[in-house]
């Protein structure tokens, strides 16, 4: 194969990734069009799959992007609104409930957001706190699922680590903007 062509190919390639981390917003819509423990289980499941598959494509093969890098944590914070939002038709999961678990992502989606449109580089890499916030997320879906009446501790264990990473991520964000102010 001539380098022309790989280099074609690889390109075409690069957003293989992008493609999988984006089929967590269909499936996180399947939420709402099905009730039950093994259906909802069974999408926790493949949202799942696709945030590993994703970044393990991406790292095996070479196609990491600086579109990826902005897409996979905007696609895992969509899915995780989504797949909630499903959750308050039920009758263990209110708005404040639903807010709490939603907080960290609503806090740094804002936050990027806004630091973009000031012109501050935020990078989009994770730090513990927000895989702390992400973790106990994801098992809180499944106490949703399996013992929705237990949620309520889960939602407070949510809570905190989220208090907690939207401190950490503010402190980087406030250093960001000052080392930007330093430099200019």
């Amino acid at each position: 194969m001539d380098s022309a062509r790989a280099v074609t190919r690889r390109s075409a390639l690069v957003y293989l990734p992008n493609l999988i981390s984006a089929l967590r917003l269909p499936i996180g819509a399947a939420f709402f069009a099905v009730d039950g423990l093994t259906a909802r289980g069974l999408l926790l499941l493949f949202g799942a799959m696709t945030d590993a598959l994703d970044g393990w494509v991406a790292r095996q093969f070479g196609l990491q992007s600086r579109l990826g890098i902005v897409l996979d944590p905007l696609f895992d914070k969509l899915f995780v609104l989504i797949a909630l939002a499903a959750f308050l038709s039920g009758p263990h999961l209110g708005w404040i409930g639903y807010l709490v678990l939603a907080s960290r992502d609503l806090y740094v989606g804002t936050g990027y957001l806004i630091g973009r449109a000031i012109g501050v580089n935020v990078p989009a890499q994770p730090r513990a706190s927000g895989k702390l916030v992400t973790f106990l997320q994801i098992v809180t879906r499944f106490v949703l699922l399996l013992a929705a009446e237990q949620s309520g501790v889960f939602v407070v264990a949510v809570g905190v680590a989220s208090g907690l990473a939207i401190v950490d991520y503010t402190i980087v964000g406030i250093r960001r903007v000052r080392d930007r102010s330093q430099t200019a």
